[in-house]
This record gives structure tokens, sequence and C-alpha cells, in this order.
């Protein structure tokens, strides 16, 4: 104990932590976004005074002045930190306000939770209140030179997004993750200022509809036409917020049109198991569409059979960046398999370039938001269902 000490310069039990301000936990939710998952291990560094704690029971594993380039790894019965092995399962490291952690040299604000898997591996959380996460993450999803309008109309949609996530996902360990799956998130590095001014100009706006919070979403770029939120998922009560319309916004911005091609063999093996047995390819058979003009249904044809394919099936398979819509049209051309589509991103909610094509035009935040979220009303998120209200 006496070696543990003088290597890491503990504190006497009795330090004073502050670790988040009553001021914000009562102004705000607290996000967990898993920024890395099933990972080896980490480094970590945190140049002011922190802590480890279990996460389950509290119990004190270790406190420190500062940590530099500190390995964390899954370990053996539990988390491994420096040469401290842990028989805990989740570990709690926290700092004093405002104090900044990184995580193999990418800052992060608020704490870090570290999670050994089932798999025997890491999983790193980050927590922090909403509206700070909010600055980060609006930036790593857009550019911070964008009209001031379409940076608050998504600071909107992003805080009602991930708000809504903390609501139903009580009970899992983390709420969103850090990439595209559901909000991109690159810590304080992507930190600008004037996405903390569109973050402070709608501190607390959310969307709701019919009393809840709507479970808002966003894309890159429609193509043209928003999309139904009920042709990708299981859309409660009334979908009228989520319902796709024609986007003249975003045509002719960026992502709008895209190409892509592949040889006819990468293409088949890409289908995987169910493409086994068609042979030889031949042909693209587009089925069905959607109002939205996206594949919902597609055929395979091949020397020795066909395959039949579900649009969102077909676009996993073959990979969102490479597929980025469903509304494309295919034809072979000799050996290679030819894709042309429009827009980029499952096309349901803001469209992020259809908002900067709004804005560009003059038109306010609230015009924005009425367009991609009809009958949504704006609200302050406190009061509405799993939000405490300020009264």
């Amino acid at each position: 104990m006496k070696k543990a000490f003088v290597r890491f310069g503990l504190f006497p039990a009795s330090f004073s932590w502050v670790l988040l301000s009553a001021a914000i936990a009562a102004e705000e939710p607290t996000v967990r976004i898993a920024i890395l998952q099933e990972v080896p291990s980490v480094r970590v560094t945190v140049l002011a005074p922190c802590r480890a704690t279990d996460f389950s029971t509290g119990k004190l594993i270790g406190q420190w002045p500062n940590l530099k380039w500190q390995g964390v790894e899954a370990g053996n019965p539990g988390l491994k930190i420096g040469p401290i092995q842990t028989e805990s399962q989740t570990v709690l490291l926290e700092t004093t306000n405002d104090s900044i952690l990184r995580i193999d040299a990418r800052p992060y604000r608020g704490d870090l939770i570290f999670t050994r898997t089932p798999a025997g591996r890491l999983t790193v959380i980050n927590r922090l209140g909403l509206e700070e996460y909010l600055v980060g993450a609006l930036a790593s999803e857009v550019s911070s030179d964008w009209p001031m309008e379409a940076l608050k109309a998504h600071a909107v949609v992003s805080r009602t997004m991930v708000a809504h996530r903390v609501w139903i996902q009580k009970g899992s360990p983390f709420d969103v993750t850090a990439d595209t799956a559901t909000h991109l998130y690159y810590g304080v590095a992507s930190e600008r200022q004037r996405t903390k001014e569109a973050v402070e100009a709608t501190r607390g706006q959310v969307l709701a509809y019919e009393g809840e919070l709507l479970s808002a979403t966003f894309h890159a770029n429609c193509g043209g036409h928003t999309e139904d939120a009920s042709e990708l998922w299981q859309v409660k009560g009334d979908p009228a917020p989520l319902k796709g319309r024609a986007d003249p916004y975003c045509r002719g911005l960026k992502h709008f049109r895209w190409q892509a091609d592949l040889s006819s063999t990468a293409f088949i093996n890409a289908l995987g198991k169910t493409a086994e047995g068609i042979g030889d390819f031949k042909e693209c058979e587009i089925l069905e569409r959607n109002a939205s003009g996206r594949v919902r249904a597609i055929r395979i044809r091949g020397a020795g059979g066909s395959a039949l394919f579900s649009g969102r099936d077909f676009r996993k398979l073959l990979g969102s960046n490479r597929l980025r819509s469903l509304n494309f049209t295919v034809n072979r051309s000799g050996r290679r398999v030819m894709f042309d589509g429009f827009g980029w991103g499952h096309g349901v909610g803001l469209c992020q370039w259809g908002a900067y094509g709004m804005a560009r035009r003059g038109k306010t935040m609230d015009e924005i938001l009425s367009f991609y979220f009809p009958s949504a009303k704006p609200r302050n998120l406190k009061g509405l269902p799993g939000f405490v209200s300020s009264n």
C-alpha cells in the first residue's frame, strides 16, 4: 500500500471533491456516451486531482494528484488501472470540476466510466451534462461556419434526440454512441464558439408531440424527399411529425447526388450467404419503391438463380458509405455493378444540408423545425415525461 501511495501520490481520504456542481445537476440531465467499445485497453491522462471508485459500490480504488498516460485494461478478475488490479467490473473516474480527461490523447469533459465487457474487453463511457455535451456533439456533426439559424435548429434536434435516448435508455450502460449509429461526438477537440452560441441560444429547447418528447432524428441529405419514419422503425401513435415530404432545399448541395460501382464478384461477395447459389451475376431488379422513391425490395439474378432482399438489408450488406441511400438506380456495365443515387442517410427527420439551404434563404430556426417536423411543438425539456419540472 505504501508503494502504491508513493507511486501515485495518493491523497488522504479527507480530500474535498468537486464532481458536478449542484446547479448543473439541477438544470440538465446527464448523458452517457460510449466513446470506445470492445477495445483491449486505453491510456488515460488527467492533469488534475482525480479518483477512481467501484461504480456499483462506491468503494474507493485510488486517488491521485494527476494521472499521466496510465493504462486501463480489462484485467482479471476486474479492471486494471496502471499497476492496480481490481475486482471491479465497472470503474468511475472523476475529476475536479472543469478539468479535462484524455483518452488516448483525445480530450473530454465530465467523468469517465470504464466497463469490463463479457468478452473480456473494455468499453469507455464519457459522462457529462447534456448542454455541455451538445457543444462538442453539434460541431462534430456540422460545420460551425453554417448559418446560425441552421445551427440553432440542429441544436434543438440534437437535444431532442439525445434527451429521448436518455429517457428510454434508463437501465442501459450508456445512452448514445460517439459514431453515426446515434450522434457523432469528438469531445473537446470539436468544440467551437459558434456551436456553443447555438446551444446557449436554445438552452433546454426540444420538440414535443402529443405531450411527449419527440423521437427526433437527422441525416446528411435527403436527396430531395425525406422519409417516413414508419418505413424504418415502429412508430408509436400518430407519426405526423416524422412523415416524409418533398424537400427542395438540399438540391445541388453536398451529398445530394452520388455514384458508386464495384465488380460483380465483389458485389456478390458483399451480399454474403443470402446470394449463395445464384452463380454469375446477371442483373438487379428493383421490385418496389416507396412514396419517397426509396427502394423497398430488390431481386438479384444470376446464372444459377435469384435472391430477394429488402432495401434496408441490401444497403446494410453493401455498406452505408458505399450505398449512401436507398434512393438509387442500378445497372450492370460489363463486369461492373453501377449505382446512381440521391442523398446520404436514412432520410428521416432533419435534412442537415436542407436546413443549411433553408437558412441560406433566410429561413429562421422555427421555420426550419416546422418544415422538417410538422405538428411538433417547441417545449422546454423540463416538465416533459421523464424529466423533472423546474417549478
